[in-house]
């Protein structure tokens, strides 16, 4: 009969069969697909089931082979100059931005006055002749002079405007240089080493000058008669002292490096003193903070051993 047929149909759209490969045994994950890393992988994007994209796309076999093998060296090298640099920087100016932030002028009140006295000598200077002829008198430091001409001079030429510099040159040279040591060091320490480190210049272009009229070596003849006057000997020592004591190498790098490039280009009296103020800065940092400190420590601990 036909109403006792059994007919067979096909399942339709909304009955789905069983899967090809789905037999018994076949591990089956979330998704009702069977489970194996190889059918997740997707090269488009992320499997179903793998939403952070753990599994890597098969590499490109047109993609172009890139030596990073000789480029690996070469940016890391890069990279680690960059990082020790910014390092030194961020060092060298974090205080010194601190301080002007919470203190505004005030953190740096003897900066100030030695930015004053510049301006002040060189408004006499632009009064000629009188007021160059008193600056003359009572700062030009000239190496030809007798010594006890020399010494009363000393104090006041550190902040006379070097004949070879413009005076705003010198104004910014202080106010940058002696504001990030008054920061760091306190103003008695700054003015201490700036005002030790131009006379002891002085002193040592006076031997130069000595050797050249002696031993035929030294600084020309032309140099005795020259004015000696300017802070920049005092700058260059500062930076040099303060950054050892901060081990920022690179501001003693690029300090000491721009001061010889001068005195190779411009082998006048100014940039062998500049060598000079180098050398005190150097010499400066290990008087003040190695030598002194452990000659004290040993003080310290021969007093308690009796």
């Amino acid at each position: 009969m036909a109403n006792d047929t059994v007919t067979e149909r096909t399942p339709g759209p909304a009955e789905p069969g069983p899967e090809p490969g789905g037999e018994l045994g076949d591990s089956v994950d979330g998704s009702g697909r069977p489970g194996s890393p190889a059918d997740s992988a997707d090269p488009a994007g992320p499997a179903i089931g793998d939403p952070v994209g753990t599994t890597t796309a098969p590499a490109d076999p047109d993609a172009p082979d890139v030596p990073e093998r000789h480029r690996a060296p070469v940016i890391r090298f890069a990279l680690a100059v960059g990082r020790t640099f910014a390092r030194d920087m961020v060092v060298f100016f974090s205080v010194p931005v601190r301080e002007l932030r919470t203190r505004k002028l005030m953190a740096i009140p003897c900066t100030l006055l030695c930015v004053l006295t510049i301006g002040i000598l060189w408004i006499l200077e632009l009064n000629r002749p009188h007021g160059l002829a008193f600056v003359l008198d009572v700062a030009g430091v000239r190496q030809g002079e007798p010594i006890w001409k020399l010494l009363p001079q000393l104090p006041l030429s550190l902040f006379a405007p070097a004949p070879d510099l413009p005076a705003w040159g010198a104004m910014t040279q202080v106010l940058i240089a002696f504001g990030i040591a008054e920061c760091w060091l306190g103003w008695k320490r700054m003015i201490m080493i700036a005002m030790i480190t131009s006379a002891v210049t002085s002193m040592a272009a006076r031997v130069m000058v000595y050797a050249s009229n002696w031993l035929h070596i030294g600084t020309p003849q032309i140099d005795n008669f020259q004015v000696d006057t300017g802070p920049s000997v005092a700058v260059v020592s500062l930076l040099i002292y303060l950054a050892l004591r901060l081990r920022t190498y690179w501001v003693v790098a690029l300090t000491a490096v721009s001061m010889g490039g001068e005195a190779a280009i411009l082998p006048n009296l100014a940039g062998r003193e500049h060598l000079v103020a180098i050398s005190l800065g150097i010499i400066t940092y290990f008087l003040l903070d190695r030598w002194w400190p452990a000659w004290k420590r040993r003080r310290i601990q021969r007093a308690t051993s009796d």
